[in-house]
C-alpha cells in the first residue's frame, strides 16, 4: 500500500477512530488502526471488539493494499507533523514508511488480514436520521443519571432508546434507581421500526421496546460532532454514520441486553404540592451547600410552608458543618419538605436547564420531579433520602443564632 493524504485530514480521521484502540491492549491487533484502500480513498479503523469505527478521507492512492499500524504512534507522528503537510505512507509487509516534507518514521506493520471484521446490523434493522440538536438531547441529557459501576444493575448502564406508545416521540431515557432523565424529540421517519415491546409467552421471553445504548457508546456517537447521523438500529448492532469536513466517519456498537425496567411508573404525576423557582439561583444555592459539605452525597433538605421562602439545608448535624440557604418563591401550591443527595439534584438541574423551574413534592417518602415550564416535555426525577432532623426540632439554624 503506497498513498499520501492530507495531513489535516488525516490527523481528523485518526483522532475520530483512534479512542478505541488501547496501546495496553492484551491483544496486539486492538492497539493498531487498520489503514486499507478503495480507488482514491483512505479507510482507517479501529476496535476494541466492543464498538467499530472507521473513517474515511481523499487519497492519491499509487499502489492499493492495507496495513495494521499502532494507533497511538500515528496519531502523535501525524500531530507533530507541520500544518498543510502532505503526508506519504509505504506499507510493507514488516515496516510501513510515513514521510513528511523532510521527515521520515518506519512504525512496524501487522498483517491486515488478522483484523477484526466490522459489526453490522442485523434482524429487523430501524433506519432514521437525526440532526445534531436531536443527538444531544436524547443522548448528551440524559447520560449522566445512568448507573456506572452497578454489578447488579449493568442493564441501566446506558441510554434508552425508545418511541412512545403512539410512535408520535422517539425518546433517550438514563436512570440509575435515584435519578432519572429522559428527553424527546419527534420521531424521525423510520424510528417506528424500532423494537417494540413483547410480552413473555410460553414459546418466548418478554422484551422492553427499544435499544439500549452502552454509555461509552454514547460518548464515542457525541464526539462526531455538528453532523446529522445516519442511524442503523438492528437487534443487537447501533451503527452510525456521519460526514464532518473532508472526513466520512462510521460508528457501531454492540447493544446492551435490552432489559431495562418500565421507568413510567416511578415519574410522579404533576399533581399534589409544589413550588416554582428560578433555576439558576436554586443551582447556585444547592452547589454552596455541597461545597461546605464536602461532598455531594449529604441530603439537602427542601422545605416551605405557605408563606415565605424556600429553606434549604443540611441535614444530619454529626456529618460536619451545619448551613442554610433561603430561596425566594415565584409561586406555591400547599407545602413541602423532602431531602435529595445534593449531587442528585444537580444532575435533575443541570437537565432541565435554567428558567423558571417546578419542583413537585408529594411527601418527604415521594420521588421528587424538577420540570421547566420553558421545557415541560423534559423528565427529572430525584430519589428521596430520609432527613434526620424533623420538624419538632425546628429550624437547623435559629434566627440570630449559633447553631
Amino acid at each position: 500500500m503506497k498513498l499520501i493524504a492530507e495531513r489535516t485530514h488525516l490527523l481528523a480521521a485518526l483522532k475520530a477512530v483512534c479512542h478505541l484502540a488501547d496501546s495496553k491492549a492484551k491483544i496486539p491487533m486492538l492497539s493498531t488502526v487498520r489503514l486499507r484502500t478503495e480507488g482514491s480513498r483512505l479507510l482507517i479503523a479501529a476496535t476494541d471488539n466492543d464498538a467499530y469505527a472507521e473513517a474515511e478521507i481523499a487519497a492519491e492512492v499509487e499502489r492499493q493494499g492495507a496495513a495494521c499500524i499502532a494507533a497511538d504512534v500515528l496519531l502523535r507522528m501525524t500531530g507533530n507533523f507541520p500544518e498543510g503537510a502532505q503526508v506519504s505512507i509505504d506499507a510493507g509487509d514488516a515496516l510501513a514508511t510515513v514521510k513528511a516534507g523532510r521527515s521520515r518514521y518506519q512504525p512496524h506493520v501487522l498483517p491486515a488480514t488478522d483484523f477484526p471484521s466490522a459489526f453490522v446490523a442485523t434482524g429487523n434493522v430501524a433506519r432514521f436520521m437525526l440532526m445534531p440538536e436531536e443527538v444531544r438531547r436524547l443522548f448528551d441529557i440524559p447520560r449522566p443519571a445512568a448507573a456506572k459501576g452497578m454489578k447488579d444493575r449493568p442493564y441501566l448502564e446506558g441510554v434508552y432508546l425508545h418511541t412512545s406508545e403512539d410512535d408520535a416521540a422517539l425518546w433517550g431515557v438514563a436512570g440509575s434507581g435515584y435519578v432519572l432523565l429522559a428527553a424527546n424529540v419527534e420521531a424521525p421517519e423510520g424510528a417506528q421500526d424500532l423494537p417494540k415491546k413483547l410480552e413473555p409467552d410460553g414459546t418466548r421471553p418478554g422484551r422492553a421496546r427499544g435499544v439500549m445504548v452502552p454509555l461509552e457508546s454514547v460518548a464515542h456517537l457525541l464526539r462526531l460532532g455538528e453532523v446529522p447521523l445516519e442511524i442503523e438500529a438492528g437487534d443487537n448492532v447501533l451503527a452510525v454514520r456521519g460526514a464532518g469536513s473532508g472526513v466520512k466517519v462510521s460508528y457501531a456498537t454492540r447493544l446492551l441486553e435490552n432489559r431495562y425496567p418500565p421507568y413510567e411508573r416511578v415519574v410522579p404525576p404533576l399533581e399534589g404540592p409544589r413550588i416554582t423557582v428560578e433555576a439558576g439561583a436554586f443551582a447556585a444555592a444547592v452547589k454552596r451547600l455541597a461545597d461546605m459539605a464536602g461532598n455531594d452525597e449529604r441530603p439537602v433538605a427542601m422545605e416551605w410552608g405557605e408563606e415565605g421562602d424556600l429553606s434549604l439545608w443540611l441535614d444530619d448535624h454529626s456529618d460536619g458543618i451545619y448551613g442554610t440557604e433561603m430561596l425566594e418563591i415565584e409561586s406555591r401550591v400547599g407545602t413541602g419538605r423532602v431531602g435529595i443527595r445534593s449531587g442528585f439534584i444537580m444532575k435533575a438541574i443541570e437537565a432541565v436547564g435554567r428558567g423558571h423551574v417546578e419542583i413537585w413534592c408529594a411527601g418527604e417518602d415521594k420521588p421528587v420531579r424538577f420540570r421547566n415550564l420553558d421545557d415541560a416535555d423534559l423528565v427529572a426525577v430525584a430519589a428521596p433520602q430520609t432527613l434526620r432532623r424533623r420538624p419538632h426540632q425546628g429550624a437547623a439554624i435559629a434566627a440570630g443564632e449559633a447553631a
